[in-house]
């Protein structure tokens, strides 16, 4: 295979057509993109600069139902934004009251963080009947307080101690999608039960602390698309979490992507090869007809 043609296409999602910080779209000059039809292109993730800065709460983790005195539930959502746990723990407090003052029940909460287990422990004063935490919604905050996904969890008197390590962070790796066909496969989208095509163009490891720059460099041209069409004149990328769940970016983030036009060379040969061993047997079939006509004389 060889490369006929190379050109660096630097991105920012500050510079979108349309779309959000994650999830937008470009429009590309139709002359820019573009290859012969003996050619094809290939585009390669070289890297991607993107600011830590989005939420450890956001909408799609921050709910919980509770029930009190073996009553109907009632939701909590916790405020979105940025906490740590001792942050997390105060502001649990205060919406856990406020929500049993407006559901009736006017229990009064505590809550504390013991750093050595990493779990939350709940106290209610002067509880009755059923008491429970429960995270069965989509959109739960069961890693913020330290518990089992669709997990149901009662009250053992006054106390509710976190099963699980709390976990403060919205999610350990970042997936770049991109809507150019590829090869790459995945179980996480869809059913979640078997393997199948994907949109995910690469994956992204946060391997920094929130208010740094997640760097990414691809060494060995691993994020590797290639493009069937001849021509593109619009890309569209998109951002979600290691599950393949929603996430809102707070800061735009760039990268950089290396289009490459190129040549089969191994196909051309054997297409030339192929023709000349048509062209050798046609000559050969020619001069055994002219020698046998020769021979008739």
């Amino acid at each position: 295979m060889k490369v006929i043609d190379k050109q660096l296409l630097f991105i920012s999602s500050e510079e979108r057509d349309g779309g959000s910080v994650s999830d937008f779209t470009l429009s590309m000059p139709s002359h820019l993109l573009t290859c012969r039809p003996e050619q094809k292109m290939r585009i390669v993730l070289n890297d991607v600069v993107m600011p830590y800065t989005w939420y450890n709460v956001q909408d799609t983790n921050r709910h919980f139902e509770v029930v009190e005195n073996g009553a109907g539930a009632f939701t909590v959502s916790l405020d979105v934004g940025s906490y740590h746990a001792l942050q997390l723990r105060d502001h649990l407090a205060i919406k856990l009251n406020a929500a049993s003052t407006a559901s009736g029940a006017g229990y009064t909460y505590s809550v504390a963080f013991y750093e050595v287990s990493s779990k939350f422990t709940f106290t209610i004063d002067a509880p009755s009947g059923v008491n429970s935490f429960s995270f069965a919604s989509g959109k739960s905050a069961y890693k913020l307080l330290g518990f089992g996904k669709g997990s149901t969890n009662a009250f053992s008197g006054s106390k509710l101690v976190s099963t699980n390590a709390v976990s403060m962070m919205f999610t350990d790796a970042l997936y770049l999608h991109c809507d150019l066909l590829n090869t790459n496969v995945d179980k996480r989208a869809g059913l979640k039960s078997v393997f199948h095509l994907s949109t995910a163009f690469a994956k992204i490891m946060i391997n920094t602390s929130p208010f740094n720059n997640i760097i990414f460099q691809n060494v060995n041209d691993d994020y590797m698309l290639n493009i069937i069409d001849r021509r593109v004149t619009e890309l569209h990328f998109w951002v979600t979490t290691a599950e393949h769940g929603i996430i809102e970016l707070n800061d735009d983030f760039s990268f950089t992507l290396k289009v490459e036009v190129y040549e089969d060379d191994e196909k051309r040969m054997v297409d030339q090869n192929s023709g000349l061993g048509e062209l050798m047997r046609l000559l050969l079939l020619q001069n055994h007809v002219i020698n046998d006509r020769k021979s008739e004389e």
